[in-house]
């Protein structure tokens, strides 16, 4: 999309802050935060598999991937950057990429990688302290390069918005480099970039659905990743004609289809065929489908699908894993034990709970009512 422009740092180094002597300086950041050259895998809070090198990369993720290497090396004037599109397009792959090289190539200096419920959690915690807040804010502010997944997460909660806006104005004014993810870009954070010129010299890119060709480029790195020999070239046409949606949805089938040959059976297009059909939940004949329901609760509740699918209890995340449920239950033929695999349950017994939990509700509560009708609405639309 489009290029704004930034502001100049004046860097050097930061006094000890054990220093008595310098009371005003930011503690030292944990040790989830610690500089590149201490920093290892298990604290860096990044995945070390997600890398540039393995990012496939085509004609609707092309900007993005562009603009992340342009962040990284510093090739061009850009030090803050927003990544959005829907949900298993690479976001999170570009977000630990930009962070796996950044750590290569800057052993001194820090990064930190929290996700945007991580970020929440940290603001909740010391938000009641004004001495624990400063600190915080202080820390935050001397990053050299921030990454936060999911910022969409922030849309229900104002105050954290408030202190993640000023810092993104202390970034503007600094050479530190921030990237954030999100599915869309919220309305927040819309309105205070249209307000203010925070985004100097950053960019929001959008990744797109993964057109024919790169979907094809995608399954066949996915079977090399894995040392599997050659697979028909129209076997991987049809997946990459029928499975159109997102690059998990690619894995997912090549997973299933992989394990089936697994089993001695030749994987031919019958086979894909098969597969596709029975044991991926997916109706070619463009049905509802378990996925296409938990895409869009998902998207409604401002959650990922890995919370969404998980066995996480806080409320947030229970209510819309029962509106999923309880919308399979009405708008597919699966079956309780089907949905409840389908949500990373282990008993089928969650499904009817939630969905007698959902009926229940529904006698009294207008806003889930409308809310159910509107996902309804949205899943059962005629598709263009």
């Amino acid at each position: 999309m489009k290029t704004v422009m930034t502001s100049d740092r004046v860097s050097g180094d930061s006094p000890d802050s054990s220093d008595p002597s310098a009371p005003h300086q930011p503690p030292e950041f944990p040790s989830s935060a610690p500089t590149s050259a201490v920093r290892t895998p298990h604290n860096s809070g990044l995945n070390q598999a997600l890398t540039f090198d393995r990012f496939v990369v085509g004609e609707s993720n092309q900007k993005a991937y562009e603009a992340a290497l342009a962040l990284t090396d510093q090739t061009a004037d850009v030090n803050k950057l927003i990544v959005h599109g829907g949900v298993g397009l690479g976001k999170t792959h570009l977000l630990h990429a930009i962070g796996n090289h950044f750590r290569q190539k800057n052993l001194n200096h820090t990064m930190y990688c929290p996700s945007a419920e991580k970020y929440v959690g940290e603001w909740i915690q010391s938000i009641a302290s004004p001495q624990k807040s400063n600190m915080l804010r202080q820390r935050y502010h001397t990053i050299d390069l921030l990454l936060i997944d999911d910022i969409h997460y922030l849309s229900k909660h104002s105050k954290i918005q408030a202190e993640f806006f000023h810092l993104l104005d202390h970034l503007s004014q600094q050479n530190q480099r921030i990237v954030c993810t999100c599915d869309r870009l919220p309305r927040f954070l819309k309105d205070h970039l249209a307000s203010s010129n925070v985004l100097n010299n950053g960019l929001i890119v959008e990744i797109s659905p993964p057109e024919f060709d790169l979907r094809v480029s995608i399954l066949k790195r996915k079977l090399r990743e894995r040392n599997w020999g050659p697979v028909p070239s129209k076997v991987l046409d049809y997946l990459a004609k029928h499975l159109t949606q997102h690059v998990r949805q690619l894995e997912g089938a090549l997973n299933r289809l992989m394990a089936e040959a697994g089993l001695g059976s030749k994987l031919d297009l019958e086979i894909a065929r098969r597969v596709l059909e029975k044991r991926s939940n997916l109706n070619l004949s463009g049905a509802i489908t378990l996925e296409t329901i938990q895409e869009a609760v998902a998207r409604y509740f401002n959650l990922t699908l890995s919370d969404l699918c998980s066995r996480k209890r806080a409320r947030r995340f229970v209510l819309p894993r029962q509106v999923g449920m309880y919308l399979a239950r009405e708008l597919t033929k699966l079956s309780h034990s089907q949905i409840s695999l389908g949500f990373g349950q282990s008993h089928h017994t969650t499904v009817i709970r939630s969905c007698q939990r959902i009926n229940s509700l529904l006698q009294g509560d207008l806003v889930l009512s409308q809310s159910i009708e509107s996902l309804k609405t949205e899943l059962t639309q005629p598709q263009n």
